[in-house]
């Protein structure tokens, strides 16, 4: 039986010589160090999280070719997993996977690339007369740009890398010397030799980098964040691999849909605008371009006074309208499945917000991030502020 003054029972411990039960005090703060506080711990994560976000950032010109292998890797895994549940090895399966993309791109390069080039070159041949023709009809004063752009074009036909090198040199001052050669070599290396390396070993390996991270999962709730993992990874699975394909399908649609009324560079700007479809909301800036490139070639090409704006505005219009509603009522609900969970509005909240802070890295990133955001606070804040508010 306790006394009054006994302390609980919890705070004896046996004595190994004596056999007597002494009493212990729990461990103060002070005894503690500062990371098995789980306040300060959780701090200290996330600012590490968001400390490697903007060094890979700061870096994006090395890590580039990184992100977008690893990206590879994790959308064909689950076909490697498939056949790899048949017994097939995973590096006989990456190798295929790896020769089947590279004969889909060259294919793809042989027998759209001329086309794609020949519009590209016709436009920027045109872009100093069409600045001209608006100058003319609406009084714009361009001065000098129409210039500008006759001797851009001249200098990248004659020496393209005078003209691309600026555009890739990103690694900053520090590197000096060193940061001029990777600039101007970036473009080769990153398709043709980094990106497959990279690739093949992340796709042969994904499952133990996987495994990797899970051991540091705690034992007590491992359960949870694997349920956790499992929900983020159906949300970064189905916004990447559905908005790809959806993108892939409404740029071709939108080629032809232009290409049969008749919108100059046809195909260039269908590429461009279904490319864009990856984020959802920002293929918009194709339905504009479409009726002013139109409008442009027809002003330049024929001269004339008078512009039948039923065949400039309203067909290109038709055209984009047409590809927008099969991609919303069919294609998405379709292949998209596995939904963000996110509402229109913070959609388009969180597109502008990734793209003011990463630019069009944080374009592609931005709904991914944000949907494995929402799963944390579902799981991990809501539980306690709703205990809080019952204790309360």
């Amino acid at each position: 039986m306790l006394r009054e003054n006994d302390p609980p029972p919890h705070l004896f411990v046996a004595h190994k010589d004596s056999g007597l039960e002494l009493p212990t005090s729990p461990k103060s703060a002070a005894d503690r160090h500062l990371w098995q506080i789980v306040g300060i711990r959780d701090v200290l994560f996330f600012a590490l999280l968001l400390f490697l976000l903007w060094f890979g950032y700061y870096l994006r010109s090395v890590f580039t070719p990184v992100l977008i292998a690893l990206m590879l890797a994790y959308l064909v895994d689950p076909i490697i997993d498939y056949f790899e549940e048949r017994r097939v090895p995973r590096p006989v399966t990456v190798s295929v996977v790896l020769v089947v993309l590279v004969m889909i791109l060259a294919g793809l390069g042989a027998w759209l690339g001329p086309l794609l080039i020949e519009q590209s070159q016709a436009l920027a041949k045109k872009a100093p007369q069409y600045l001209q023709s608006l100058s003319g009809r609406y009084g714009i004063e361009v001065g000098s740009l129409s210039g500008q752009i006759t001797s851009f074009v001249d200098r990248f036909k004659d020496d393209p890398m005078s003209v691309i090198q600026p555009l890739l040199t990103g690694t900053g001052t520090a590197f000096g010397f060193i940061g001029s050669i990777i600039g101007t070599t970036t473009g080769l290396v990153l398709f043709t030799v980094l990106i497959p390396i990279y690739f093949f070993f992340f796709a042969w390996h994904f499952d133990r980098i996987t495994g990797y991270f899970y051991r540091f999962l705690p034992a007590s709730r491992k359960e949870q964040w694997l349920d956790i993992f499992h929900r983020m990874d159906l949300a970064i699975s189905g916004f990447f691999r559905g908005r790809l394909f959806i993108a892939l399908i409404t740029g071709v649609m939108y080629a032809v849909g232009w290409f049969f009324t008749d919108v100059p560079y046809w195909f260039l700007l269908g590429l461009a605008t279904g490319l864009l479809s990856i984020v959802p909301y920002i293929s918009v800036v194709g339905w504009p371009l479409a009726v002013l490139l139109k409008y442009l070639d027809v002003v330049t090409t024929s001269g004339a006074s008078s512009v039948e704006w039923l065949s400039v505005f309203l067909w290109p219009s038709v055209a984009y309208l047409a590809v927008q509603f099969i991609e919303s009522w069919v294609l998405t609900p379709w292949i998209q499945s596995q939904s963000t969970d996110m509402s229109a509005v913070t959609v388009l909240i969180v597109v502008f917000i990734g793209g003011a802070v990463g630019g069009i890295y944080g374009l592609l990133l931005a709904i991914p991030i944000a949907a494995c955001l929402k799963i944390l606070f579902q799981e991990l804040v809501v539980p306690r502020v709703e205990r809080w508010a019952e204790r309360h």
